[in-house]
């Protein structure tokens, strides 16, 4: 036990320390109106699409990539799918279809980053202004697309408690149990090296980026059916949200092992916390968002300086241990 705990970095508490700090905080700030129960449920209900999207696009970091084309993928696709059945008596057919476009659009993705060998944050940025063009002309020029009617179960927030739940635990297994989680991170940290020992580092980086147009695509679905109709602004700044997210927990642009699922999950939180603790405390907007550039910097600042520490820390220990061990064995 104590060996574990001696294995307990600052740098892996820190997003944990910072995401309490916010709560007590706000809730100081907020005369305790931030711990009520309504405002709980606005937490958990805000909380859920950013872990939805970043747990397709932790995959996609993991391998030293990155993905700013959810929020626009997840409305397309939803909006395109609800289109389709509109007008239809199986309009629950908007599930599969939504899936197959954003699962398509992570394809696409993939392809053109491993056969163009395109950046990733040059590809996802293109879509991210294209598909918004391409919802925006269905919604505005060609018809009103109202949600599916008879998809009112995924406005439940206790449904999508339980697919958030589902989901977190699957991409447990897949990227901590599985060979291809382990490769995804060893990517992240020396592609050159993985390609050496015979990966296919393009099969691997093409399904990351599938996995992140799918759960993007999740995301889409549950936003038309609560909002009840496709447009432009349909899951806007999702990609930022969960950009953000991903940041705050902790994990490196560079991904590699730094890559951690709970670091999703709790830096999800923090931005949720953050947004909605000044929405609490009354704070206009203009001053809100200049507030939340600042602390996110900061804490952005903070987070990066304690993991190469902790990264130069490791390497130290490392490089004693083998003198140490070189020195015995003489």
């Amino acid at each position: 036990m104590r060996e574990k705990l001696k294995n307990i970095r600052f740098a892996d508490l820190f997003p944990f320390i910072i995401m309490v700090g916010m709560f007590i905080f706000f809730d100081v700030a907020s005369g305790a109106k931030f711990q009520s129960a309504y405002n709980l449920k606005l937490l958990l209900q805000n909380c859920i699409a950013p872990m939805i999207g970043g747990l397709g696009v932790l995959m996609v970091v993991s391998i030293g990539g990155t993905d700013i084309s959810v929020g626009a993928s997840a409305g397309m696709c939803a909006t395109i799918a609800a289109w389709i059945v509109m007008d239809t008596s199986v309009q629950w057919l908007a599930i599969p279809i939504t899936n197959i476009f954003s699962s398509m659009v992570g394809l696409s993705v993939g392809l053109i980053v491993t056969k163009l060998h395109v950046s990733s944050f040059m590809v996802t940025l293109s879509l991210l202004i294209g598909l918004k063009g391409i919802t925006g002309y269905i919604t505005t020029v060609l018809t009103t697309v109202t949600a599916p009617s008879n998809l009112g179960f995924l406005k439940s927030t206790v449904f999508n408690v339980i697919l958030l739940v589902g989901m977190v635990a699957l991409f447990s297994y897949i990227f901590g149990n599985t060979k291809f989680g382990f490769y995804c991170k060893c990517i992240g940290e020396n592609e050159r090296t993985v390609r050496a020992i015979g990966i296919n580092v393009d099969r691997i980086r093409i399904i990351c980026f599938v996995l992140s147009g799918c759960c993007a695509g999740i995301v889409g679905l549950t936003a038309i059916v609560k909002t009840g109709s496709g447009s432009m602004s349909l899951c806007n700044m999702l990609e930022m949200r969960v950009q953000m997210a991903i940041f705050l927990g902790g994990i490196l642009t560079t991904g590699g092992f730094s890559a951690r699922l709970y670091k999703v999950i709790v830096g999800s939180v923090t931005i949720v916390i953050l947004e909605n603790g000044m929405s609490v405390c009354g704070v206009g907007t203009a001053i809100s968002e200049t507030i939340e550039g600042i602390v996110l910097v900061a804490i952005l600042i903070a987070t990066v300086a304690l993991e190469r520490q902790s990264v130069r820390r490791d390497v130290a220990l490392s490089v004693k241990a083998e003198k140490e061990a070189s020195e015995a064995a003489a």
